[in-house]
């Protein structure tokens, strides 16, 4: 291969200048690279490769004088993990080297002799390059006399269902293509695409001389989603949302035509209904990042109109539900999630062929008036016959906790402070309420602050913990780990002895 042209002269009087320590930028003499980049600009000739989560660049400061290639590494979040199949990952590669005309708008990328640089991506699927095809995009110069490169590269993932409706992303390796050869064709599209199934990571390569490459590699997985109500008790009057939060499901960066099915139904209303939940970006942060697929559920009273939903205004993430409920019903949501990971924080091992049923719960009550969310309960075997429950299930839905203590100050809404209280745990299924038995949970109990227990339990029936609330003014109660449910459960009680009845 023939480098030895004219342009590289230049290059590599670039590179004399910058292990001198003069600017490299002609028209600025601030430091175009932070100082800590200084090793990595030595050993890669000067170029450097950033990974962005954001798009550090907008077509209304493309180009523009005011606009220094610092302005645009700036501006850029760099992520190299947490990425999924359909994600785009914007790239800047500082390459002063390529800035051959200082006069017009660089490109690079596309030449296979790497006279004007190679880009090309692998992945644990696939691989493309950006010489495969004559309408290529090329990554841009930032601005004229720059030497800062700018464009984007997809995650496409693999032929696949991805949704209850048999919906299927197909995937694919190629270079992205532009009509408009004017330059500016990257900031609407990506410059390559590659396969990413599973779990794994993707690599650019750019090759800015002969058997000259440097490489940035970011890493990429399914997640198992998440689903929530935005509160745990509404009444009749309030508006739910119920959120699927999984990034696995955006087919290609965003998304908005793709739904996934929630059913969601009540004690009262058993059949329920099903919604399709559409992505809505999220603007807290970077959109692409977040994996949010809302809908909307208002309460209705049995006796006026049957359960509806509608899935039609998937464009702007707004499908909406209405539910037959009444006070005192448990609400139900339930979704199957087909994009796991190849193996859980816990070791458990999903296929891309599994899916995992989720499921939460959230409750309606007559009055959201008590911020220790407690319930009455009757403890028949207990002669002091009414004591407060506090009640909380996990995320989701599995369990259904409740404590409560032996002597309690209804008065005034806490534990009766004596040295021979006793607190009470019991653990019932989530969505039936019937008892559950040898699930084992760690329980730790501090009080004001200090450690007082720490043990593995295993529950059968009613736990019973004797303590002492004398000289405490807080009692918190903490369940994890149980059974198979990796969260916690906090209990926090107040205890004021000089507001007491005695």
């Amino acid at each position: 291969m023939e480098f030895i042209k004219a342009k590289y002269f230049a290059f590599f009087f670039m590179l004399v200048l910058l292990t001198s320590g003069f600017p490299l930028n002609t028209n600025s003499n601030e430091n175009i690279l932070p100082t800590a980049d200084a090793a990595v600009k030595a050993a890669n000739n000067g170029h450097k490769i950033f990974f962005c989560e954001n798009n550090p660049i907008k077509k209304t400061e493309y180009d523009k004088p005011h606009m220094k290639p610092q302005d645009y590494m700036s501006k850029c979040k760099e992520r190299t993990d947490g990425y999924s199949w359909g994600s785009r990952i914007y790239v800047l590669i500082w390459a002063p080297g390529f800035n051959t005309d200082v006069n017009k708008i660089d490109e690079l990328g596309n030449d296979s002799t790497g006279s004007e640089g190679l880009i090309s991506l692998n992945s644990r699927d696939g691989s493309s390059r950006s010489d495969s095809s004559a309408t290529c995009n090329p990554f841009i110069e930032t601005g004229r006399d720059h030497g800062l490169f700018y464009g984007s590269i997809k995650l496409s993932g693999f032929k696949t269902a991805v949704n209850d409706a048999g919906v299927m992303n197909y995937g694919g390796n190629r270079c992205e293509g532009s009509h408009n050869r004017g330059g500016q064709g990257t900031l609407d599209d990506g410059a390559l695409r590659v396969e990413a199934g599973q779990d794994g990571a993707v690599t650019m390569n750019f090759q800015y001389a002969e058997n000259k490459v440097m490489s940035k590699t970011a890493t990429h997985t399914w997640r198992i989603a998440d689903l929530s109500f935005n509160a745990e008790k509404y009444e009749m009057g309030d508006e739910a949302t119920i959120t699927i939060k999984d990034l696995d499901n955006l087919r290609y960066p965003f998304d908005k035509r793709t739904g996934y099915t929630i059913h969601l139904y009540s004690d009262t209303d058993q059949a329920g209904v099903i919604v399709d939940a559409f992505w809505k970006p999220n603007y807290r942060g970077t959109p692409q990042m977040h994996g949010d697929y809302p809908v909307k559920i208002t309460f209705i009273d049995p006796d006026r109109r049957e359960s509806t939903s509608n899935s039609l205004i998937a464009g702007s993430g707004g499908s909406r539900a209405e539910l037959k409920v009444v006070p005192g019903d448990n609400i139900y949501a339930e979704y199957f999630d087909r994009t796991l990971p190849a193996v859980t924080p816990d070791g458990k091992k999903y296929s891309t062929e599994d899916k995992l049923k989720i499921t939460t719960i959230a409750k309606i009550v007559e009055i959201k008036n008590d911020p220790l969310e407690r319930e009455i309960v009757e403890i028949k075997d207990d002669i002091h016959a009414k004591q407060f429950a506090f009640t909380k299930y996990t995320s989701n839905g599995k369990y259904l906790v409740s404590v409560w203590w032996d002597q309690w100050d209804w008065w005034n809404n806490q534990p009766l402070s004596q040295p021979d209280n006793s607190l009470n745990i019991s653990i019932v299924e989530g969505l039936t309420e019937k008892p559950v038995s040898d699930v084992s949970y760690t329980l730790n109990i501090s009080s004001s602050g200090d450690s007082v227990i720490a043990q593995d339990l295993i529950h059968d029936g009613t736990d019973t913990v004797d303590l002492s609330l004398d000289d405490t003014n807080m009692i918190e109660v903490v369940l994890s780990d149980m059974g198979q449910v990796a969260e916690t459960l906090k209990f926090k009680f107040n205890i004021d002895a000089d507001n007491q009845i005695q």
